[in-house]
């Protein structure tokens, strides 16, 4: 049995596979933290809010102001019997960013709705970094 670097080659085999195992996960990781499809909380929020078809925690502080009821039945609390919305307007006070406005768009388009996005700040990456170096001190270039 012929042995490589003290190793004979079942051995290393087991190595280089154990070694793969852990880089997938750890590229796995990496994917899911930089460009994984993990929806965005406002999106996902958005997405309820809209849909209006179970009881959430997360949407129970909302009310929705529906002008096509009688004055006194215009405004109701999330959850109560009420349609789907077909369009909705998401306005973010202060900084919004183009991750956001992104993902409602897919939102809109994936289900035939219409999304209105806006912030009092919309940054973009140049100016998050020029931001981040007046902060630190430091100039940052992208």
């Amino acid at each position: 049995d012929k042995k490589v670097g003290g190793l004979s080659l079942t051995e290393l085999m087991g190595k280089v596979k154990q070694g793969t195992h852990h880089a997938t996960g750890l590229l796995k990781s990496v994917s899911a933290s930089l460009g994984g499809k993990k929806q965005q909380a406002v999106t996902s929020l958005v997405e309820k809010l809209m849909d209006n078809t179970t009881k959430d925690p997360q949407t129970e502080p909302f009310v929705c102001l529906d002008a096509t009821l009688p004055e006194q039945a215009s405004v109701r609390g999330m959850g109560s019997s009420r349609k789907a919305a077909r369009e909705a307007i998401v306005f973010m006070v202060g900084s919004g960013n183009y991750v956001e406005y992104q993902e409602l768009q897919e939102l809109a388009r994936k289900s035939g709705k219409s999304v209105v996005y806006g912030a009092t700040e919309l940054v973009t990456a140049s100016d998050f970094l020029r931001q981040l170096s007046l902060l630190g001190g430091r100039r940052f270039a992208l």
